[in-house]
């Protein structure tokens, strides 16, 4: 295999020579699997590992077959020379089946660790940005000094329930099988066929089977316990499915975790989630049958479900395989349509990839050394389009010197210095004034009209929607740093009321990123004012949404209630909207004096 060097040590020309050298020596240009997700593939092996076995299958997508797979001793972990004869097995496998890549999904089911994020990072509009930097940098994301990158991998987990005390949690798992992963790349690479890896959290893949097992209407929390050899995972919702709480207790040598009713009850009795539906997972063999009623005791009124996955498309032990991982990996592709599927939970994990997640991918040292699909694409038409290029050139050079002729045959080629220097003051003059229209159109831009605002507050309440609006407050304030030349500004509303009991659903939704930004863009729709989209520009929406009981509530029959009467509106509300433009956003504010 030609060793190649790292484009950022060499040259525009010996970039352009390498690139080509691959191009000519690799399938790169012509095999688009070196450039796709593993779980993009149509065929695949799924490995899973869970500290007492290591289990393999393959999967043809394109005819939705299972079949067992060559399993690699544990030892290639440890002892690299082990996988070269694995892989091999990979190759041959694959070539055997006419395939012409192959996908390594490694399932890790044998460590499931969580740690929290810095507090000051607690805001829900920077999930993204968070995500990426906890990969190249969680010592700036993690609340721990101590965390080693060298060892360890960390991902970003989100917890979309409102109310919740993070916006997110992060998931550690080791490098122990990441030279495994990186030798079965090489060796893909030695023989020019594409590999492709990636290790997912076992018990993360698992809980998005959920919305396939409860077929019925969210109404109560829920907890899932999923039991693994190693450590058993306890997964927390909300009464409206969304993810609250991750917590994991180690086994510690034992069938189960000994403090799993006091945890249970315990986080469940935190969390103020009354009356759950608990969801046992029977993953594998080997469980303890005594879990169920463990949990019972702490749970008496509520009845444990243990989950049957005959009948599911995850049915574990069809199709040669033993456990659901492996199945609903494969099942992402098509959403279950049930009432829990909707969830900001299970919808977002499952489209925006937080269950998949690569915790130990290629590093990206080793990425850059190849060109990009789009590189290597120009440079297979570059090969075609040389015999173009020169014809191109030769027409240009002739267009250039037939330009040139006429050019110098017009008058304006005469021009007179003097000509040329009033021309100049006229240029100045008007590039003055267009300056300060320039300056005085962004000042009298439309950022805050009332009349906005007040169209705000009847989408806001709907009419007969269960609320009486008090008070109704709107403020803005800039944000300038001395020496800006363009300033941010933050516009809150603060709105306090009375709302019925119809109207708590209403506020639940509006306490949501996507349900206040929806609000805020259907104003945009009605009003045309950009400065309540929240699709364009730099700017965050941030919403707070608190709930009381009505002190001065009286009971009556809600045929005789009033609209205008306080007493007969069981509740009341504080409702803060703040939304925070930034000095690069294209409304911010000219901070400079008028020219």
């Amino acid at each position: 295999m030609v060793a190649y060097q790292h484009p950022s040590g060499l040259n525009p020309l010996q970039r352009f020579r390498q690139a080509g050298a691959i191009l000519r020596g690799t399938s790169r240009a012509a095999n688009t699997a070196w450039y796709q997700n593993a779980l993009e593939l149509d065929f695949q092996l799924h490995v899973r590992v869970d500290g007492s076995r290591i289990d393999s299958w393959l999967y043809n997508r394109r005819a939705n077959t299972w079949a067992a797979g060559p399993v690699p001793d544990e030892a290639c972990a440890t002892d690299l020379t082990l996988v070269s004869a694995f892989a091999n097995q990979v190759l041959a496998t694959a070539k055997a089946s006419n395939a012409s890549s192959i996908a390594v999904v490694l399932h890790v089911a044998d460590e499931f660790a969580t740690s929290e994020l810095k507090p000051e990072l607690d805001n829900p509009g920077a999930l993204s940005e968070l995500r990426a930097q906890i990969e190249t940098d969680p010592k700036g994301v993690l609340d721990d000094a101590s965390v080693s990158e060298a060892e360890n991998s960390w991902r970003l987990i989100p917890y979309p329930a409102a109310g919740s005390e993070a916006i997110a949690t992060t998931l550690c798992i080791s490098h122990r099988w990441s030279p495994f992963l990186d030798g079965l790349r090489r060796i893909g690479e030695e023989n020019n066929f594409p590999i492709v890896t990636r290790a997912v959290s076992s018990p993360l893949i698992c809980l998005l089977a959920l919305p396939d097992l409860k077929t019925d209407a969210v109404t109560r929390p829920i907890i899932a316990i999923l039991p693994y050899p190693r450590f058993t995972l306890l997964a927390f919702f909300n009464e409206h499915g969304d993810l609250r709480l991750l917590r994991t207790l180690q086994h510690r040598g034992q069938r189960r975790p000994t403090n799993l009713r006091h945890a249970t009850s315990t986080t469940a009795a935190a969390l103020e989630l009354a009356d759950p539906e608990i969801f046992l997972f029977n993953i594998g063999e080997g469980a303890d049958p005594q879990l169920a009623a463990d949990v019972q005791v702490v749970f008496p009124a509520t009845s444990i479900r243990e989950i049957d996955w005959s009948g599911t498309r995850y049915q574990a032990g069809s199709n040669s395989v033993s456990f659901p991982e492996p199945l609903v990996t494969a099942g992402l592709t098509t959403a279950a349509e049930t009432p829990i599927a909707n969830a900001h939970t299970f919808s977002d994990f499952r489209t925006e990839g937080w269950a998949t997640q690569d915790f130990l991918p290629m590093a990206h040292e080793a990425a850059e050394l190849y060109p990009n699909r789009g590189e290597m694409k120009l440079l297979r038409m570059a090969r075609y389009a040389r015999l173009g290029f020169g014809a191109a050139a030769l027409l240009s050079l002739g267009w250039l010197v037939v330009g040139m002729v006429g050019m110098i045959r017009q008058p304006e080629w005469a021009f007179n210095a003097e000509s040329a220097q009033v021309g100049k003051q006229r240029l100045a003059m008007v590039s003055a004034e267009r300056t300060r229209i320039d300056h005085w159109d962004n000042l009298l831009a439309d950022r805050s009209k009332a009349w906005a605002s007040m169209e705000l507050l009847g989408i806001l309440f709907p009419e007969n929607g269960g609320f009486l609006a008090k008070t109704f407050n709107h403020s803005v304030r800039t944000e300038n740093t001395p020496g800006q030349v363009m300033a941010g500004f933050v516009k809150e509303w603060k709105i306090t009321g009375l709302a019925r009991e119809e109207a708590l659903e209403r506020l639940s939704v509006l306490n949501t990123r996507d349900g206040i930004s929806a609000v805020f863009n259907q104003v945009a729709d009605a009003t045309g004012n950009e400065a309540f989209r929240t699709t364009i520009g730099n700017r965050t929406l941030v919403v707070n949404v608190r709930t009381l009981e009505n002190s001065g509530f009286k009971q009556a029959p809600l045929e005789e209630a009033s609209i205008l009467d306080d007493s007969t509106y069981p509740f009341s509300f504080d409702l803060t909207i703040t939304q925070r433009f930034e000095s690069s956003d294209p409304m911010a504010l000219k901070a400079s004096a008028a020219p």
